[in-house]
């Protein structure tokens, strides 16, 4: 009976991550649900680190049907406290992690004129997507370097390549993160850690749940995104993108004038959140 192409692509994540200790943070939310659910049936020993014990535990639930193990970690990542516990308990009993993957973020869509008063959403969104990324990175790296082996996937976005407004908190955080393992990876190449950046496109979640127009727009379900997340497993390249995303890319490098009237189109015509035009937080801003 012929190999479907499922079973290639099951089969060559077992092979990447089959017995290797993985990392996933954000896994209380959709999509770091259903990259664990893939890593745990593909033999990957788990650990999943969200902010939110009932889901983290329908996380590992659903992941454990795979058969590995799975461990859970309630933890914010913005809490250097309780993150500096953490890495030293998962280091002292577990020898720390072959796989990092950063994928918790923080979601903000407002427009600047809304958000004049509201630096403080710039430091939070910077606080996870940023830092509390870099933090748990810096802490896990070295076991990785000692063992001679590794691989960090930085979970980025579609709006940097395409320009898009209203993510003046979000695209930029998100930015600094993908400079950061691009200025990482030559400095690993030559230890057997990679370094990947996967830009996800829009995903129905409950961070694009708030913004109704998005409703209308072509996404992927969480599913889809988690394969694209595993795609940089399989193959270690630096970047995993969607050919919208290389597209915006291209235009931004070839035709940066057009990009941008294109981005002016969208920010005329899909509406603000209704949560920005009453300036308050509820539906602006989501955390997985």
């Amino acid at each position: 009976m012929p190999i479907s192409r499922g079973q290639r692509r099951s089969a060559r994540l077992a092979a990447r991550v089959g017995g290797r200790r993985v990392l996933v943070t954000g896994a209380s939310g959709a999509i770091g649900r259903e990259v664990a659910v893939l890593l745990g049936q593909a033999g990957a020993e788990l650990l999943l680190l969200g902010r939110h014990p009932q889901e983290l535990d329908e996380s590992a639930r659903r992941a454990a049907t795979g058969g590995g193990t799975v461990r859970t970690f309630s933890v914010d990542l913005t809490d250097p406290g309780r993150l500096s516990s953490f890495t030293d308990r998962l280091i002292d009993d577990y020898g720390g992690v072959d796989i990092l993957i950063n994928n918790a973020g923080r979601s903000i869509r407002r427009g600047t004129v809304h958000a004049a008063d509201r630096p403080h959403d710039y430091r939070r969104t910077m606080a996870v997507n940023y830092f509390g990324a870099v933090d748990l990175t810096l802490r896990l790296l070295p076991g990785m370097r000692e063992r001679g082996h590794g691989h960090i996937v930085n979970v980025g976005t579609i709006g940097l390549q395409l320009g898009m407004s209203r993510f003046t908190a979000y695209n930029p955080s998100k930015a600094a993160l993908e400079a950061f393992g691009e200025s990482l990876a030559p400095e690993l190449r030559h230890e057997g850690i990679a370094v990947s950046t996967v830009h996800l496109p829009l995903v129905r979640t409950r961070m694009s749940m708030p913004t109704q127009a998005f409703a209308r727009l072509p996404a992927l379900d969480p599913r889809q995104a988690a394969h694209l997340i595993c795609r940089a497993l399989v193959t270690r390249k630096p970047r995993v993108s969607t050919r919208l995303g290389t597209l915006g890319e291209l235009l931004g490098v070839a035709a940066p004038r057009l990009r941008l009237a294109l981005a002016a189109l969208e920010y005329r015509h899909l509406p603000e959140s209704p949560a920005a035009m009453r300036g308050t937080e509820n539906e602006a801003a989501t955390h997985d």
